[in-house]
């Protein structure tokens, strides 16, 4: 366990040590670092339940989350941060906070740079995260080999150095609050890193929506609440979901433009009007947050909700931009 214990130190210790960088790239690999541990340890919870219930089966009989027990044994991180909620080792904030930084994590890796302007201050937040997390970690025993050899960054963080005692169980947990003062996490930077990001997300959409209004042609324009329907209406039409919706409420018409208008008219669209002002409001309030993992939750709902509308408007601006850029060229023309 103590090799265990200083190894998931040393990768913090680096994980720390890459953030104080300030770097884009060293704040994604230290948020990769960060979760890493944090997947390590949820794992090692499971494994220790796991461990007690083979040295004494009679208190499994009458466990009552073996399922849980079993799925997080395996290679999902969801399960193993459900059993760690179950065993109350982790919180219901810290859970959430978690879920989502690895869901962040998960994007930064697997499809490259993403959140760049965020990116430090998510991987503060999430270092100090899982330094609660882990300093409350439930050490089952603190068995260690004679002759051990601790990995160097984590020899700084054990007290002992006796020749029966290389370190103590209280070590630990004492090091991730020493780690979590290091890193010196500010609430109220989080907390404006996001709500920064999400007007600046919200300031392109209203761009695109006042060129989308605009249209290429003064016998096109439309008002913005017009643009929001027919940015949503055109591409809904190309998929098997409003055929089907169509199909059950007994649509009769044949053309593409037929299909769009009486899409406008019938299908229940996300956003029926403008939704800016409201996506406004939305960032006011978070600002006004005190609790960074609130305001993460609420940022990340707000992202998740938002995407497919955000998407539509900035592929239907680009198509109106295309075709004026088209019309610039055959005027001179090109």
């Amino acid at each position: 366990m103590l090799m265990f214990l200083a190894s998931v130190l040393d990768q913090m210790d680096l994980a720390l040590e890459h953030i104080g960088k300030g770097g884009i790239h060293d704040a994604r690999f230290g948020l990769m670092l960060t979760d890493n541990a944090v997947e390590l340890v949820l794992h090692q919870i499971a494994k220790d339940q796991q461990a007690r219930f083979k040295a004494y089966p009679f208190l499994a009989e009458k466990y009552q989350h073996t399922r849980e027990l079993e799925e997080a044994m395996g290679r999902s991180f969801e399960a193993k941060l459900r059993f760690a909620r179950i065993e109350g080792q982790v919180s219901d904030e810290q859970a959430r906070t978690i879920a989502i930084m690895h869901t962040f994590r998960n994007e930064l890796y697997h499809l490259g740079l993403q959140y760049e302007t965020i990116v430090q201050d998510l991987s503060l937040f999430y270092f100090s995260t899982a330094c609660g997390f882990l300093a409350g970690f439930k050490i089952r025993g603190f068995s260690y080999m004679w002759g051990i050899e601790l990995p160097e960054r984590s020899q700084k963080y054990f007290t002992r150095r006796g020749d029966y005692s290389p370190a103590e169980i209280d070590d630990f947990p004492k090091a991730c609050r020493i780690l979590d003062a290091a890193c010196d996490h500010k609430k109220s930077t989080t907390i404006a890193s996001l709500v920064d990001h999400m007007e600046s997300v919200i300031r392109d959409c209203d761009i695109c929506l006042d060129t989308i209004a605009d249209g290429i042609y003064d016998n096109q324009r439309m008002t913005r609440d017009q643009a929001t329907v027919e940015c949503q209406a055109w591409p809904l039409a190309f998929t098997p979901e409003a055929r089907e919706f169509a199909k059950k409420k007994g649509w009769q018409g044949k053309t593409t433009f037929e299909f769009v208008e009486w899409l406008r008219q019938n299908y229940p669209l996300k956003f029926t009007k403008d939704p800016i002002p409201g996506w406004r409001r939305q960032a006011k309030r978070l600002r006004s947050n005190g609790n960074p993992h609130t305001a993460l939750a609420n940022y990340q709902s707000f992202m998740t909700v938002t995407l497919p509308m955000r998407d539509s408007l900035m592929e239907a601006a680009g198509q109106v931009e295309a075709e004026i850029d088209r019309l610039i060229d055959a005027s001179r023309g090109n």
